[in-house]
């Protein structure tokens, strides 16, 4: 009986602690929301709890503080970000087809989720002047720029001349470029495809580069194809 009993509390430890778990998302995912959709500005504690339907005052057990949540907040969309990059070269054989994949999938989830690259646009900017988000928005940076480092050498290693341009800063280039085009749809209020168009045409021009570089003919038609817009 005792042990059943003490395996009753255990099990109901777990639950609680799951429970605790998903709230927690729901908080962090409800400020996200309201970051993308009103401006840190205008994000407070009490509109967050607000959009995640709890007591304010919850939002404290869990979260110290504001910059706590939005340090979670960080986090939340570094994973966003960086599954949406995953998932647009998933099934995608070819290395250089994979790179393309990856600036259209950006391209696509910028159009599709303009909340998430504005709460990205704002934390960034007030990270300037707050210590405490500094570092996550730099790892936020990192993390993006690795996943497509790792498109970035596979498609450039197959390359007859690729070290005009380092892997890992052509990466972080189209990382800021990325960046750079969903605020510039925001602020313009307008469709971001010929920035993203435009950024394609910039890569493969590096293609173009490497095998001129090498004395070799550049593959015009397979440039061609990759650059026909989605």
């Amino acid at each position: 009986m005792r042990h059943a009993t003490a395996a009753a509390k255990v099990d109901g430890a777990g639950a609680r602690a799951e429970i605790g778990r998903r709230r927690r998302a729901e908080i962090v995912a409800a400020a996200a929301a309201v970051l993308g959709r009103l401006g840190s500005a205008e994000t407070s504690m009490k509109e967050i709890a607000a959009e995640a339907e709890v007591a304010p005052g919850l939002l404290h057990y869990y979260f110290e503080s504001k910059d706590e949540l939005l340090v979670a907040v960080i986090g939340e969309l570094d994973r966003q970000l960086t599954d949406a990059w995953t998932s647009a070269v998933g099934g995608v054989d070819e290395p250089l087809e994979r790179l393309v994949a990856g600036l259209d999938g950006a391209a696509d989830h910028c159009a599709r989720h303009p909340e998430i690259w504005r709460a990205l646009s704002d934390l960034s900017l007030l990270s300037l002047s707050d210590p405490t988000l500094v570092e996550p928005c730099r790892a936020l940076r990192r993390r993006y720029a690795v996943a497509i480092e790792v498109e970035v050498r596979g498609a450039l290693g197959r390359l007859p001349a690729y070290t005009l341009v380092p892997p890992r800063d052509l990466a972080a280039a189209i990382a800021a470029a990325i960046a750079g085009a969903a605020t510039a749809g925001l602020v313009e209020g307008g469709d971001t495809t010929p920035h993203f168009q435009a950024l394609k045409v910039m890569v493969l021009a590096l293609v173009v580069t490497a095998y001129v570089t090498a004395g070799q003919e550049p593959p015009v038609a397979r440039l061609g194809q990759l650059l026909r817009p989605r």
